[in-house]
């Protein structure tokens, strides 16, 4: 499979620009099957691509939350999400 990038100035992350990613015809979940036309997975795989790697890098979710400061006494990923969400519009 390969990674398809290209540089993009809409946003930054702690390592730089973020990078526009395209989609390869190849199902980015590792499972080797073709996707439709401008699609990085077939249908559900992407949650097995998330999951996997959370639990690869992670273990658990509740470790992948503390990591990223989330959770009790952390940042609430609701709250998160809805601030992401009124900055998109």
């Amino acid at each position: 499979m390969m990674l398809a990038i290209m540089p993009s100035m809409d946003a930054k992350d702690e390592t730089g620009p973020r990078r526009r990613l395209i989609p390869t015809g190849d199902c980015w979940c590792g499972c080797g099957q073709e996707t439709e036309l401008g699609k990085f997975f077939r249908s559900g795989h992407d949650k097995i691509a998330e999951a996997a790697v959370i639990r690869v890098e992670y273990g658990t979710v509740p470790e992948f939350l503390v990591k990223h400061g989330y959770g009790p006494g952390g940042r609430n990923p609701r709250d998160e999400l809805g601030r992401v969400r009124e900055n998109q519009r």
